[in-house]
């Protein structure tokens, strides 16, 4: 086991470094830079925009920017070029927003997902299978944003009620109950819309899995030995039949960063997404380049969690990866 991390980190630390080298380049060799956001201005003379690309380090070669960039990024010196403001703290100020609607949206994935395509499974031709799989494809064609703007049009002129942000805009000041039950209140809709995608899929999924281990032997012979139907499904189909999904949850990971870029915006959520958005728009590269590489951090991160999860749940990877 000590061996497998020590092989499978060495191979991540190089992947990342890769990435980080590759996202640096292709970010600078986008048309423009930083410095010309605003050339038009009158106040933005010679002097104050080689004063500019000096502070930033924009007047050096492409491997001196690269190496200064990341030295100052992991002692936390690193600033953007919007604000001149800390990078990390700004990230980290973001990170919480976008937590709760991650945890939220995931948590509606995995459990709406996992029942509905098991019953889906089980009742396989039935009009509940058909239904769903007509919706399930439905939800998957419609993008995101235009159910999105559908919805707050919905709720707002049905309850007349505010979607939009973290909270209600001016009622900062209640009592910590109404706080809690306005933030929850703003939550739902977001998160309902970030997980119909991933719900929608991942039961195709399970429905495809649990379909074929059904009418694998073992368990044509668990039902000749008299055993249940639920013992059957639940203790024997279901636990071989989700390990591929296994390899999933790490997956999920790097969602925090990226997964909700058009949610976050559409419902000017002050997450990550938004953060990076905004980033991209003003051609902040700090934030850019920083939230790509904390995207890929969390990749890697997430597929060694899922190695190390399916080696637990399939003892045969183990031996492998001993032998």
């Amino acid at each position: 086991m000590l061996s497998f991390l020590l092989r499978t980190g060495w191979k991540k630390l190089w992947t990342l470094f890769f990435i980080s080298v590759i996202s640096f380049a292709v970010i600078h060799l986008a048309p423009g830079e930083p410095s010309q956001i605003d050339p038009m201005n009158p106040r933005f003379t010679p002097q104050q925009l080689e004063r500019y690309r000096k502070a930033f380090d924009l007047d050096q070669p492409l491997h001196i920017q690269y190496l200064r960039f990341y030295r100052r990024l992991f002692t936390g010196e690193l600033r953007s070029f919007k604000d001149n403001q800390p990078v990390l703290p700004k990230i980290v100020e973001r990170v919480w927003n976008s937590l709760w609607l991650f945890l939220a949206g995931t948590i509606l994935v995995w459990c709406a997902a996992f029942p509905l395509g098991i019953t889906t499974a089980i009742r396989r031709n039935s009009v509940l299978d058909k239904v769903t799989t007509v919706v399930v494809f439905a939800l998957i064609s419609i993008p995101g944003f235009y159910l999105a703007y559908l919805l707050i049009i919905f709720v707002v002129q049905t309850f007349h009620v505010d979607v939009i942000g973290l909270r209600t805009f001016g009622h900062q000041g209640r009592n910590l109950v109404w706080s809690f039950m306005d933030r929850t209140w703003h939550l739902v809709l977001p998160s309902v819309l970030g997980a119909t995608a991933g719900i929608a899929i991942l039961s195709r999924y399970v429905r495809a899995q649990m379909l074929e281990v059904i009418t694998s032997d073992y368990v044509r012979t668990a039902r000749a030995k008299g055993l249940d139907e639920d013992t059957v499904l639940y203790k024997h189909a279901l636990r071989n039949g989700l390990l591929p999904f296994v390899t999933m949850l790490g997956l999920i990971v790097p969602g925090l960063v990226g997964g909700s870029v058009i949610i976050e915006t559409i419902f000017a959520w002050p997450g990550i997404g938004r953060l990076g958005y905004e980033a991209i728009l003003s051609r902040d590269y700090p934030i850019v380049i920083t939230l790509n590489f904390v995207a890929a951090l969390l990749t890697l991160v997430g597929t060694l969690l899922s190695d190390l999860l399916y080696m637990v749940v399939d003892p045969r990877i183990r031996l492998e990866g001993v032998e």
